[in-house]
């Protein structure tokens, strides 16, 4: 039989245990956050409301430019890009290396990328694509037909959907890349994709184009949204 003294014991021990277990909780997620602002989520996203969020063509020729006007969404900012048919802005493309398009995407629940995209000047429409780096190589989407106007589009994130980039380094599988991608792109053009050594960027012809960006965004499997939104509703 329990006396009242033992009972405190033992229920002071439990509140130590609950206690220490909620501790160690708490600093197992505490990590978990500080690794994912560091590397790919899905509250990955690039407004360009004051930059270019790092995306770039490496090297010589002109940048993509961030823009102080009204975007599709009815916000300050997007970005501008442009393709001369020669030199170093001979090609349509852009990439980013920053940290919050880096990593594990599997894991992360990203399995699409939307933008919002619009050929302001050139030919239109044009077919473009993303592209993934890592130890798999290179990997090429199948291409979406962008024209005139804002509209957004969507890209899925399937091993169906993407082509390794012969040539380039790498395993050749598609999984390995997505589990650490080192480098997102986005390219566009009328040619096949190839990958070129100079530069490591994978590339799809020469064109003559001016294509504004929006909103480039991690898109999360359907159960993580319906997790969020069921979360949302539980909090109401």
């Amino acid at each position: 039989m329990l006396t009242r003294s033992m009972m405190a014991r033992t229920t002071g021990r439990g509140r130590h245990s609950v206690a220490r277990i909620a501790s160690v909780g708490a600093v197992i997620v505490a990590g978990l956050m500080a690794t994912d602002a560091l590397a790919i989520s899905t509250s990955s996203l690039d407004t360009f409301a004051a930059t270019n969020e790092g995306w770039q063509i490496g090297g010589a020729g002109v940048q993509p430019t961030q823009v102080s006007g009204t975007g599709p969404d009815s916000q300050i900012g997007y970005l501008s890009h442009l393709s001369d048919g020669g030199g170093a802005n001979g090609k349509w493309l852009m990439w980013n290396d920053q940290s919050r398009w880096q990593g594990n995407y599997t894991v992360a629940g990203v399995t699409g990328i939307s933008l919002a995209a619009n050929v302001s000047s050139g030919s239109s429409p044009v077919s473009m694509r993303i592209a993934f780096d890592g130890p798999g190589g290179w990997f090429s989407s199948s291409p979406v037909s962008v024209g005139g106007g804002w509209n957004t589009y969507s890209f899925s994130l399937t091993q169906a959907d993407f082509s390794h980039v012969a040539a380039g380094r790498g395993t050749g599988t598609f999984t390995d890349t997505m589990a650490n991608v080192t480098r997102f792109e986005v390219l566009s053009g009328a040619g096949a994709v190839g990958y070129r050594a100079n530069g490591d960027i994978v590339q799809a012809g020469n064109s003559t184009n001016t294509i504004l960006i929006d909103n480039i965004t991690a898109v999360p499997e359907p159960s993580t949204t319906a997790m969020a939104l069921a979360g949302l509703a539980c909090g109401g």
